[in-house]
């Protein structure tokens, strides 16, 4: 028979065992083209329920998705450049979120029909920094396809960066346009704008 010391070796072992036999394995993060994928995805269910859905069920349903797959805080930081630090903490907050929604909205407001457009995407490919660049094109049946390459940031890997025809930086343009106003009507004028760019992409009724 088992000495009841032994029994208490075995409890104690069993015990600290079981944490590692039934833990739940850590999350991992997806990868920068399943990332893209996934937003390729959901913009295209977007585009297919269009007229159902409507601007603001389109906003709604995007809204998880852009959120999770775009870095919007940093991309707002970016898009302003070495100015940021110019703005108040509450203006660095306003134009966060200002920008946030102006984000939201221009993809609620471009992808608003479905003409049988389809995705294709290519593997990702490492750029300076340790980003990686995912390749993507919009085709279309009677058009030429459209080229919307992404930059990615790990650890999560989450867009940083659209490259607008394939070569086009869409920060750099924010912040030519966005560093003049900043520079002429400081960190007010720079939400204002942003603000008024939503409201134009925002249908009235």
């Amino acid at each position: 028979m088992r000495s009841p010391a032994l029994h208490r070796r075995l409890a104690l072992a069993v015990a600290l065992l079981l944490p590692l036999s039934f833990a739940a394995p850590a999350a991992m993060a997806a990868e920068p083209r399943q990332v893209i994928d996934t937003l390729d995805n959901a913009l295209l269910d977007v585009m297919k329920n269009a007229d159902s859905l409507g601007f603001r069920g389109r906003y709604q349903k995007l809204e998880p998705v852009l959120d999770q797959a775009f870095n919007l805080p940093l991309m707002a930081r970016i898009s302003v450049g070495p100015d940021w630090s110019s703005l108040t903490p509450a203006q660095q907050q306003k134009f966060t979120d200002a920008f946030r929604r102006f984000s939201i909205t221009t993809y609620a407001a471009r992808f608003d029909g479905y003409s049988g457009e389809s995705f294709t995407s290519e593997d990702a490919k490492p750029v300076s920094g340790g980003d990686q660049v995912v390749n993507t094109k919009l085709v279309r049946p009677k058009a030429d396809a459209v080229p919307l390459n992404y930059r990615l940031r790990g650890p999560n890997w989450q867009i940083i960066d659209v490259y607008l025809n394939g070569t086009i930086s869409q920060l750099a343009n924010y912040r030519s346009e966005f560093g003049a106003t900043l520079r002429s009507g400081g960190g007010d004028a720079l939400i204002k704008l942003l603000e008024s760019k939503t409201a134009e992409l925002t249908p009235k009724k």
